[in-house]
């Protein structure tokens, strides 16, 4: 970690540049308003994105992976009703996502996911993709996992009342 004083020509005010080595090939550039007076203000500056990057990844994979801008429902009661059944299912991904990485579930999905880049992480995303991929050999629907009762004539009958 190291940090630089800068001042962007637009504004009067100083900022601080963040700059974090060892995460990708170039470093990674973290603009702040923060004061910085020692190396702990910097480690701060740092810890504070990264425990922030989380909460990012969470929303874009909800709008990404769920389409969830891009609904045809206009009542805000259907909106809602939208929003909380995508989030049950962000919390199954954070549930799984907090599995260990010995877990055979979580395997079988990372891998069913097929990633382009092994290094590259993005747990909601990647196990997102990997649950549609196995649902998606699921061609007849949950219907033939369950057994249902039905009645034996289900054609209408009247009944007459006398």
């Amino acid at each position: 970690l190291s940090h630089v004083k800068v001042q962007i020509t637009a504004s009067r005010k100083d900022i601080y540049l963040v700059l974090v080595y060892g995460i990708t090939e170039h470093p990674m550039m973290l603009a702040t308003n923060k004061k910085i007076e020692s190396k702990e203000d910097v480690i701060r500056v740092a810890r504070t994105y990264f425990s922030r990057w989380k909460i990012e990844e969470y929303f874009r994979c909800k709008k990404q992976m769920f389409q969830f801008e891009n609904f045809r429902v206009r009542k805000l009661c259907a909106i809602n009703a939208l929003n909380f059944y995508i989030t049950l299912c962000m919390a199954f991904l954070a549930l799984i996502s907090m599995e260990e990485e010995t877990n055979a579930l979580k395997v079988s999905i990372i891998k069913t996911a097929d990633p382009i880049k092994e290094k590259v992480f993005f747990c909601y995303y990647r196990l997102a993709k990997g649950i549609s991929g196995i649902l998606s050999y699921a061609k007849e629907g949950v219907r033939l996992w369950f057994r249902t009762k039905r009645p034996a004539y289900r054609q209408l009958c009247f009944k007459l009342v006398a």
